[in-house]
């Protein structure tokens, strides 16, 4: 019995051991667990500051997408314009091809008779000197560039 009792004080004392072993691995853990807790406080701290800049870069890129929107809008405002342009400007060419030359020399005349100051002689002035030996179309095509120089003088100013 004493062998007996004895076997059981040894494992009693090798149990109490491993009690005393166990609480103080536990203090350790604790230790470790506070500092998870601080690390975890750390990364949320980032994490909503990260949050932060998300939501304003959310807001400049709703900003710039109401700016592309506008931009189209205007583009395609523009775009239109163009296209009306255009459609005039085929319906005039087309016109003109309708007029003879006669109609074509009384337009440009009766539009380039009068020169800046007022004076009738600014049509003749502007030509070369022998105009009255000139030809029809000859006359025409003076008077179309005469058209179109005036066009872009108009352009350039604006």
């Amino acid at each position: 019995m004493l062998k007996n009792n004895n076997n059981n004080n040894i494992i009693l004392y090798v149990v109490a051991a491993l009690l005393v072993y166990l609480i103080f691995t536990t203090n350790g853990i604790k230790t470790d667990i506070k500092g998870y807790k601080q690390n975890i406080e750390k990364i949320q701290t980032k994490v909503d500051s990260a949050k932060a800049v998300d939501t304003k870069i959310v807001h400049k890129i709703d900003s710039v997408k109401q700016k592309v929107i506008t931009i189209n809008n205007d583009i395609h405002h523009i775009d239109k314009t163009i296209t009306i342009v255009k459609e005039r400007t085929n319906e005039k060419t087309n016109s003109i091809n309708k007029f003879s030359n006669p109609e074509l020399e009384y337009f440009f005349t009766n539009r380039y008779n009068k020169g800046l100051n007022g004076s009738k002689d600014w049509y003749h002035s502007s030509m070369p000197t022998n105009t009255s030996s000139q030809t029809s179309s000859k006359r025409l095509i003076t008077l179309w560039w005469m058209y179109w120089r005036d066009k872009i003088t108009i352009l350039k100013n604006r």
